[in-house]
């Protein structure tokens, strides 16, 4: 879920670009952005993504169950794709027109930029953590 609508409610077009991100980076890693938790280090997939992405090691987030049956350019490319969907700024996010033209090799795939008052904050981190926590449970308690 987009960060300006779960924490303020405030819904656009760019709120389906960042769930595309997570579609997408859900593709290509074969994990699930919800149930993906490997240590404490990771909150979720994304988190996950970001961490690899500042590593210089996007390759690490490829599912292993392709294989060598893949092509890398294309598989980094769709990474870096989704991470700037997921750009926790809506100002910093692409159109979908802009992904598809990205996806389509049309266009180059543009700078990954963060703003780092949005990831350095850690009462908005916790905020999101919490309405996360908050939707996962009130999710399995209506099952």
């Amino acid at each position: 879920m987009a960060p300006e609508y779960a924490l303020w409610g405030y819904l656009t077009d760019k709120a389906d670009v960042y769930s595309f991100g997570v579609v997408a980076l859900e593709l290509v890693t074969g994990k699930s952005n919800m149930k993906f938790h490997p240590s404490e280090n990771y909150v979720c997939l994304i988190d996950w993504a970001l961490v690899s992405q500042q590593k210089g090691d996007l390759m690490e987030l490829v599912d292993p169950r392709f294989g060598s049956e893949f092509n890398k350019e294309e598989a980094i490319r769709m990474i870096k794709i989704a991470l700037l969907c997921h750009n926790p700024s809506l100002a910093l996010r692409p159109t979908m027109s802009t992904v598809v033209r990205m996806l389509e090799s049309r266009t180059a795939v543009h700078e990954l930029i963060m703003d780092p008052s949005i990831y350095g904050d850690k009462l908005r981190f916790e905020a999101l953590r919490n309405q996360f926590n908050s939707f996962t449970t009130e999710s399995t308690s209506e099952c």
